[in-house]
């Protein structure tokens, strides 16, 4: 039996996000017999790390958070430590992973991009899309979650779009599936009366994900319909201004719930009727493909990869980023609509199945990594 293909993804950290549960989900996923994981974090662990060791994976960190920032030759040393047949970075923050596995000869490299930072959504500063070009040159594939993103960087770059090579995020939508006991035992919980219309997100409390509009759209629906609540699940640096704005709002007062990071996604998400995402900038919201897998009709601004997902008016409503009003017309469409509802959410979980499956995101990665492992030819390693 041929040896396992070894694996070494280089990440910024292993806290709570897209691109750290979409690594665990291939980790966890991925054939054990062809395929060894190892996950090397240059900042800091998280919450995630004990997942990808339960998963199966190895975890190293460079424990850099707050040191200098040019890591390429802990990169390089981890490498050839390692002795992967393949190095798979993501992100800006771990893009010089490719140069130091160009350097050490790493018998194949990949590079992927999962999103954009919030200060280079808009703009972003040359000498950093040249060393994007670099990388994206020297690596043996580039990747990308979505297609706006894949277009986003080829402009940025130069870099031609048709060699990056498109894999969507995928969900597990065993896990994530609409139930109705769960949903009756934690709508019960949180004092969710049956007729009551839950809107609910998750995700981390920044400033990518605008909160503030969701929270306008929701007080103005409020000023429409009196019988709903909001359920905000994730945590981050605006938590504390947040709760100020709501306890600033008297039509928001004792109607939204912040709950905190929570292990129960997935019972929570159950218990909602309508998901909202008002992200200002998005790769390919894994949160999105987790509700819609969960039955629920997604309001979702239209940046991103969230048209790549939600197809407006069939599953799920679009509308353009920061217009609250435009929010606040579709949460009440949904409310009053029920017909629609309904069948955006079958609509929706449908979608997931056929587009989106973990499986299938799965089997990409594992394609890719099998061609290049086979096709690259091994490179002498030099001394670091």
């Amino acid at each position: 039996m041929a040896r396992a293909i070894r694996v070494l993804h280089v990440v910024d950290s292993l806290g709570r996000g897209g691109l750290e549960n979409g690594l665990v989900n291939l980790v966890r996923y991925s054939d054990r017999d062809r395929f060894e994981h190892t996950v090397c974090a240059i900042r800091r662990l998280g919450p995630n790390a004990e997942h990808l060791e339960a998963a199966g994976a190895r975890i190293v960190c460079l424990n850099e958070e707050g040191k200098a920032r040019f890591q390429f030759w802990k990169l390089a040393q981890i490498i050839r430590d390692v002795s992967p047949d393949l190095v798979h970075s993501r992100n800006w923050a771990a893009i010089e992973a490719v140069a130091a596995g160009r350097w050490v000869h790493a018998p194949a490299l990949v590079h992927s991009e999962h999103g954009l930072e919030a200060e280079t959504s808009i703009t972003e500063p040359r000498r950093r899309s040249w060393f994007r070009r670099l990388a994206f040159e020297l690596a043996d594939r580039v990747l990308s979650v979505s297609c706006q993103l894949r277009d986003l960087h080829a402009k940025r770059t130069g870099f031609p779009a048709e060699r990056i090579t498109v894999i969507h995020n995928g969900v597990d939508s065993r896990r994530f599936q609409p139930n109705a006991a769960v949903r009756a035992r934690i709508r019960e919980e949180l004092g969710l009366s049956p007729g009551e219309f839950c809107i609910g997100c998750v995700a981390n409390l920044s400033p990518a994900k605008d909160y503030p509009t969701a929270l306008r759209g929701v007080e103005v629906f409020n000023r429409l319909c009196d019988r709903w609540r909001f359920l905000a699940v994730g945590e981050g640096p605006e938590r504390s201004s947040l709760e100020e704005l709501v306890r600033a709002t008297p039509g928001l007062r004792g109607r939204v719930t912040f709950l905190g990071t929570s292990h129960r996604v997935p019972e929570l998400l159950a218990a909602m009727d309508v998901y909202l995402l008002s992200s200002v900038i998005e790769g390919m919201s894994n949160s999105l493909l987790e509700a819609m897998a969960s039955g629920l009709p997604a309001i979702a601004t239209s940046v991103g990869g969230n048209p790549e997902v939600v197809v407006d008016g069939e599953s799920g409503l679009l509308f353009p980023a920061g217009d609250f009003q435009r929010l606040a017309e579709q949460l009440l469409l949904l409310y009053e609509q029920v017909n629609v509802r309904m069948r955006m959410s079958q609509r929706a979980r449908v979608r997931i199945q056929e587009v989106f499956s973990i499986d299938s995101m799965v089997r990409n990665y594992e394609e890719v990594y099998e061609s290049l492992t086979a096709a690259v030819p091994q490179r002498a390693a030099v001394a670091v």
